[in-house]
């Protein structure tokens, strides 16, 4: 199943210039306090609130206690990607901010996204901190999502974006289908999804360090090893961010220790070139990034060995070689 973006909405004089959007599978405690963080943004500009609710009641009464947000309910049981395109659809702001309801939002948050898609951005993301950073597993979920963007990384172009932290004209995010899930797959939709767009405009990612958010990692190693496996299956078998040569290397049951290896070495790597300071607290939680590393080895190589998927349009990002996501 291919879930591609309805034609958006289009916008109406005195609506607002910014939707935040906010998919919400659940959870209404973290909602509130995310409702109440996004409310509180200082903005020059109007912007409206939608939640994209798939799951339960209480998400609607969380948000309708809120006083300033709305809820978008279609049918139940969305994945992430379809909810966000929901909640696009439903929009009326000439810019998209997207954010997932296990985050907080920092302060300036808002401004910073709209600040850097004016400055010529066709994308914008920023830093995705610990929520709990003295939880070891939560910690650990986190290094193996994040590793690429702390709050200590500099401005500058990205080739990779969650989509738990993004801001997009409204515009672009129509013209490039919004978020398509494959059929059966859960995740991998903000990969697919961002490799498209820079296969149009390559420098087109860009990262603001004052666009911050903090995400509450799971705090359970089977959740952890369920979070990663699916993480893994995606980019295996959508085959994200690949080089044939890594796709071959990979697929040897001789070369999984490896790949659980580049891993490894690639958070420590990251650690080490952008929050060097972080490095005695990441060392601690090693054990269980080996494991969620392991994890999403698994369902990479499973993802591998499935039918090849379709022909991909434009061009790959295969220049990074990046398996950290």
């Amino acid at each position: 199943m291919d879930e591609r973006n309805p034609e958006m909405t289009p916008r109406i004089d005195g609506a607002p210039a910014v939707s935040v959007v906010i998919p919400c599978k659940g959870n209404p405690e973290a909602l509130v306090w995310l409702l109440r963080d996004v409310l509180a943004q200082a903005l020059d500009r109007s912007f409206e609130v939608i939640v994209v609710d798939a799951w339960s009641d209480d998400t609607i009464k969380a948000a309708a206690e809120a006083e300033g947000a709305r809820v978008v309910r279609q049918g139940s049981g969305h994945l992430p990607g379809a909810a966000r395109n929901l909640g696009a659809n439903a929009a009326q702001g000439e810019v998209l901010v997207f954010v997932d309801a296990d985050c907080r939002v920092q302060p300036g948050w808002l401004a910073a996204a709209v600040a850097t898609l004016e400055s010529g951005a066709r994308l914008a993301t920023g830093p995705v901190a610990d929520l709990t950073p003295r939880h070891p597993i939560a910690r650990a979920d986190n290094l193996l999502q994040f590793a690429d963007l702390p709050p200590e990384r500099p401005a500058g172009t990205l080739h990779m974006a969650p989509s738990c932290n993004i801001a997009i004209h409204a515009e672009d995010f129509a013209n490039l289908g919004g978020f398509q899930h494959r059929e059966g797959l859960a995740t991998g939709e903000d990969v697919d999804f961002c490799e498209r767009l820079t296969a149009l405009w390559p420098e087109g990612i860009r990262f603001n360090p004052q666009m911050q958010v903090r995400h509450a990692g799971r705090r359970t190693i089977a959740g952890m090893i369920r979070h990663h496996h699916a993480f893994g299956y995606s980019r295996g078998k959508l085959r994200l961010l690949l080089t044939d040569r890594q796709v071959r290397l990979a697929g040897m049951a001789v070369m999984a220790p490896a790949v659980v290896l580049r891993r490894l070495i690639y958070i420590f790597g990251r650690v080490t070139a952008l929050s060097p300071l972080k490095l005695p607290a990441t060392a601690l939680v090693s054990p269980f990034l080996l494991i969620g590393a392991a994890a999403w080895t698994v369902g990479f190589r499973k993802g591998l060995h499935e039918v090849d998927p379709p022909p991909r349009q434009g061009k790959a990002s295969v220049m990074h070689g990046n398996l950290n996501k």
